[in-house]
C-alpha cells in the first residue's frame, strides 16, 4: 500500500487543505447562525442536547480505535497482517456501536427525564445511529490520509457542508423540523462510507469485517485499551460542564451555554498540518527515529502556536461582534463563557496525544485523563457555586491548561529530549505578550468605533483585520520559515 507524505512536501497539502477547510467552516458558521436565529430557543436546545449525546456516545464507543488504525497501519509491515488488524478494528467498532445503540433505546426514558425535555424522545434514535457512522468515518479518514488523499477529505467536507446548508435553508423556510436535518446527516454519512471503502480497495487497502482475525484482539486491546479509557474520560471531561448546566438549569440555558462553549475552528491550520504529518510522525516514532521525529514535532507545535494565537486573539478583540454574527443578538448573555472558551481553544493544541500514542505509551495517556477528569469535576462544582454558569467554563480552561502542560512534558520524555527541544518557551512568552498588547489597543479602537454607531459587522472586520495584520507583521516571517522547514523535511521522503 502506498504510504507517504506527498513528495512536494507536507506544507503543500496542508495549505491547500486549509484553504478548502476555510470555505467548509464558513458554511458551518452559516448553518449554525441560521439554526440559532430561526429555530426557537427550545428547538435549538433540543437539537443541542441530541448532538451532545451523539458527541459523548461517539467518544465513549470509539475506544481508541482511531489511534489503533493509525498505529497498526503505520507500524505493521506485513500487508496481510496489517489488513487483518484494520478489519478486526472495524468489526469491533460495529459490535460496540450495536451494544451502545441498544442501551440508548433501553435508557431513553431516563435520558429524557435527565434533560427534563420530553421532545428529546422524538429525535433520540439519531443518537443511536450517528455515533456509529461518525466513528467509522473517522477510522476511514486515517486510511484515506495514509494513501495520500488528504485533499479528498477536504473536498468531501465541502460537499457535505453544502448539502447540509441546503437542508437547513429548507428546514427554516418550510419544515421547521430538526428531524429533517438529522436524517440528512445519516444519509450523507451512508454515502460517504459507500464511497470511501471502494476507494481504499482500489489503492490496495482492504477494509472488510469478513477478514477480521479475533486472535489479534489481545494485542489490539493492549494498545487501544488505555487509549479507550482516555478518550472516554476525555469525552466526559470535555462535556462535563455542559452536563452540569443541563442538570442544574433549563433547556434554554443549555442552548445558550452550548453555543457559547462551542469549539470554534481556530485550529484550522494546525489540524491541516497534523492531518498530513500524523502518519509520518507515527512511523518515525515507531521506528525510534528521534533525530527526525523531534524537529518535526517541534515544527508542528510552532505552527499551532502562531496560528492559534493570531486567530484566537482576533476573536477575543472583537468577541461581542463575533458572538452576534455567529449566534444572533439573543445569545449575547453568554459572552463571558464565549470569551473563556476562546482561551480554551487557544491552548487546546498542547493536548495532542500524537507522540504518546505513536510511542505506544497509552497507559500514560490514560492516567493523565483520569487525573484531569477528577480535577475538572471538582473545579466544575466549586466554580459553578461561586461564579454561576461561567464557573464550569473557567474549570474547563484551568484543566485544559494543566493537562496541556503535562502532555507536552510527557511527549518530550517519550522522544527522549528536553522540553526546550520541542517548544521554544522564550518565543511562547514573546508572542503571548505581543498578543495581549495588540489586543488592548484593538479593544480601545473597538470601543471608539462602537461609539460612532457603526454596524457590528464592519467593526468585527476592522478589529479582526487590525489584530491579524499586526501579528502577522510581527510573526509572519517566522511562520513562513516554519512552513518551509516542514516542506523541506518531507519533500524528498519516500517510504
Amino acid at each position: 500500500m502506498k504510504k507517504h507524505i506527498v513528495r512536494k512536501g507536507a506544507s503543500f497539502d496542508a495549505i491547500l487543505l486549509t484553504l478548502i477547510k476555510f470555505v467548509t467552516l464558513l458554511l458551518g458558521i452559516i448553518i449554525t447562525r441560521l439554526l440559532s436565529q430561526y429555530l426557537s430557543v427550545h428547538a435549538y436546545g433540543t437539537y443541542s442536547q441530541v448532538m451532545m449525546l451523539v458527541s459523548t456516545i461517539s467518544y465513549l464507543t470509539i475506544l481508541g480505535m482511531i489511534d489503533g488504525v493509525n498505529y497498526f497501519n503505520c507500524s505493521e509491515k506485513d500487508r496481510d497482517k496489517r489488513e487483518a488488524y484494520i478489519s478486526t478494528l472495524f468489526s469491533l467498532q460495529c459490535i460496540v456501536s450495536a451494544i451502545a445503540g441498544s442501551m440508548i433505546f433501553v435508557l431513553s426514558g431516563k435520558i429524557c427525564s435527565y434533560f427534563d425535555n420530553p421532545d428529546l424522545k422524538n429525535v433520540l434514535h439519531f443518537a443511536t445511529i450517528l455515533p456509529f457512522f461518525q466513528n467509522i468515518l473517522l477510522m476511514l479518514q486515517v486510511l484515506i490520509v495514509s494513501i495520500g488523499k488528504a485533499k479528498l477529505l477536504a473536498i468531501r467536507n465541502l460537499v457535505v457542508s453544502l448539502a447540509r446548508l441546503a437542508v437547513v435553508i429548507f428546514v427554516i423556510s418550510i419544515a421547521s423540523d430538526i428531524s429533517v436535518i438529522l436524517s440528512t446527516v445519516v444519509v450523507l454519512d451512508v454515502c460517504q462510507v459507500a464511497f470511501f471503502v471502494p476507494l481504499l480497495k482500489k489503492y490496495q487497502c482492504l477494509v472488510s469485517i469478513f477478514r477480521a482475525d479475533f486472535s489479534l484482539i489481545k494485542r489490539i486491546l493492549n494498545y487501544c485499551g488505555p487509549m479507550a479509557i482516555f478518550i472516554s474520560i476525555n469525552s466526559i471531561n470535555r462535556d462535563l460542564d455542559k452536563y452540569l448546566i443541563a442538570l442544574l438549569t433549563d433547556t434554554e440555558t443549555v442552548a445558550l451555554y452550548a453555543n457559547a462553549s462551542k469549539q470554534l475552528p481556530f485550529d484550522i491550520i494546525m489540524t491541516s498540518f497534523c492531518t498530513v504529518l500524523q502518519p509520518e510522525i507515527t512511523r518515525l516514532v515507531a521506528e525510534k527515529r528521534r533525530d527526525r521525529a523531534v524537529p518535526l514535532y517541534k515544527l508542528l507545535l510552532e505552527v499551532a502556536l502562531i496560528s492559534n494565537v493570531i486567530l484566537c486573539g482576533a476573536a477575543l478583540s472583537a468577541a461581542p461582534m463575533l458572538i452576534k454574527l455567529l449566534y444572533s443578538e439573543k445569545y449575547m448573555a453568554g459572552l463571558n463563557v464565549f470569551c473563556i472558551y476562546i482561551l480554551v481553544d487557544l491552548i487546546r493544541f498542547s493536548n495532542m496525544t500524537l507522540i504518546l500514542s505513536a510511542a505506544g505509551e497509552t497507559k500514560k495517556v490514560m492516567l493523565l485523563g483520569l487525573g484531569t477528569v477528577v480535577m475538572n469535576g471538582t473545579f466544575n462544582l466549586l466554580l459553578f457555586k461561586l461564579l454561576g454558569i461561567a464557573g464550569p467554563a473557567w474549570a474547563t480552561l484551568l484543566t485544559t491548561l494543566m493537562s496541556g502542560i503535562a502532555m507536552v512534558v510527557l511527549s518530550a520524555k517519550a522522544l527522549q529530549c528536553k522540553i526546550g527541544e520541542v517548544l521554544d518557551r522564550r518565543y511562547l512568552t514573546q508572542i503571548l505578550l505581543q498578543s495581549v498588547l495588540v489586543m488592548v489597543v484593538c479593544v480601545g479602537i473597538r470601543n471608539w468605533l462602537e461609539g460612532l454607531h457603526l454596524h457590528y459587522f464592519i467593526v468585527l472586520i476592522a478589529i479582526a483585520g487590525i489584530f491579524c495584520a499586526t501579528m502577522l507583521l510581527l510573526n509572519g516571517k517566522r511562520l513562513l520559515r516554519v512552513v518551509r522547514d516542514i516542506n523541506s523535511v518531507t519533500r524528498s521522503k519516500e517510504e
